[in-house]
């Protein structure tokens, strides 16, 4: 989800939607993005066809969402976000070829107004060409999603909002340019990427780091670890719009990060530990939940009844604490009720109280 994003330079109006030279210049550059990877991997594809597979295959969904609940920064108490879309999908063009996109649009009332910038409210979360020559190893390049952190990983975290051990530290998710790969050798998995920046016109662009990524699953039954890392530039890209530290004094930093993931019998539980380089900042997150669904016959109809308890800390120059109580509930297929309560405590200074509620539906294609 994209809350944690700066909204400093949006514009203070109800407007629904307002355009600028700079707005239409981002959609620009990822429709120009978008047909040019299309039409790379589709030649590239036709070209390695033997004849035996001339069919396409495409599947992706659709996620509709809306939040509201209490906003810890600015001076207006009250957050919600309208509209909350995300379209995602995958079109495999043959050979072991595909084309993966994942495309989101949320639209913030903070601080007592509606975001007006199309430029802070999209964003391509993923446009990238893939090549499988086995299972063992992949290659892919565009604008890849980077797997640092149990959230950026698609991980099961269960707050309404990323939780705040991650976003407080991490880009939340995190993409960037790059060249990736990637691949499975029996319960070991491993991504390793090579990121930059790209901006128009070129001579902005500039290469920013490493990126990597190993988890091993069913350690146990249910159970998977992972690690992950980047190190690079601090200055450009989505890592300088980030809020560990502020990166002072330095164009170099580095974030590593361990977590873990349990599933197992209606039990969830996860959690991971984040470390950056830059002012030492350092963060843990864990929830755990069971689904009592699992105890009825309605649980393989879709049904989930999830509450859940968590814990988040940020420990920095003003470090914090938050404990969350929740629940997800789930009384159709796809269709998700989420409800919250935080108690978020800045160590020697105040307490707050937060209540949040949220609704999200998706219809696969």
């Amino acid at each position: 989800m994209m809350r944690y994003m700066n909204l400093e330079d949006a514009v203070k109006s109800g407007a629904w939607l307002l355009f600028d030279y700079t707005d239409v210049m981002n959609l620009r550059k990822t429709m120009v993005a978008a047909l040019l990877l299309l039409v790379c991997g589709a030649s590239i594809a036709r070209a390695d066809d033997d004849g035996t597979d001339t069919s396409a295959i495409f599947e992706g969904e659709v996620s509709f969402e809306t939040n509201c609940g209490h906003n810890y920064y600015g001076d207006n108490r009250t957050v919600f976000d309208f509209p909350h879309i995300e379209l995602s999908g995958l079109l495999r063009l043959g050979k072991g070829w595909s084309l993966s996109a994942d495309f989101e649009y949320e639209r913030f009332y903070e601080d007592g107004a509606w975001c007006g910038s199309f430029k802070d409210m999209f964003s391509t979360n993923m446009l990238y060409v893939n090549k499988a020559f086995d299972e063992k190893l992949n290659v892919k390049g565009g604008i890849l999603d980077i797997p640092v952190g149990i959230t950026n990983s698609g991980g099961p975290a269960l707050t309404i909002y990323d939780p705040e051990s991650e976003s407080g530290v991490l880009p939340m998710s995190w993409h960037e340019t790059g060249l990736a790969v990637w691949g499975a050798v029996g319960n070991w998995r491993y991504e390793a990427s090579m990121i930059s920046c790209l901006d128009f016109p070129i001579n902005r662009s500039c290469a920013l780091g490493v990126a990597f990524r190993n988890d091993f699953t069913d350690v146990v039954d249910g159970l998977r670890i992972g690690a992950g890392g980047y190190w690079g530039k601090s200055s450009c890209g989505m890592v300088r719009r980030c809020r560990a530290g502020e990166f002072i004094g330095t164009d170099g930093v580095f974030f590593g990060v361990v977590d873990f993931d349990f599933r197992k019998n209606g039990w969830i539980a996860d959690g991971s530990a984040v470390y950056c380089t830059d002012c030492g900042v350092k963060s843990v997150g864990m929830e755990v939940g069971y689904d009592f669904a699992v105890l009825t016959g309605f649980h393989e109809k879709g049904v989930i009844l999830l509450p859940f308890v968590r814990y988040d800390g940020v420990f920095e120059v003003e470090s914090r604490n938050k404990m969350t109580l929740g629940a997800n509930i789930s009384p159709l297929r796809n269709l998700v009720l989420k409800v919250e309560y935080g108690h978020r405590r800045f160590c020697g200074m105040k307490t707050e109280k937060t209540f949040d509620v949220g609704i999200g539906y998706t219809i696969e294609i």
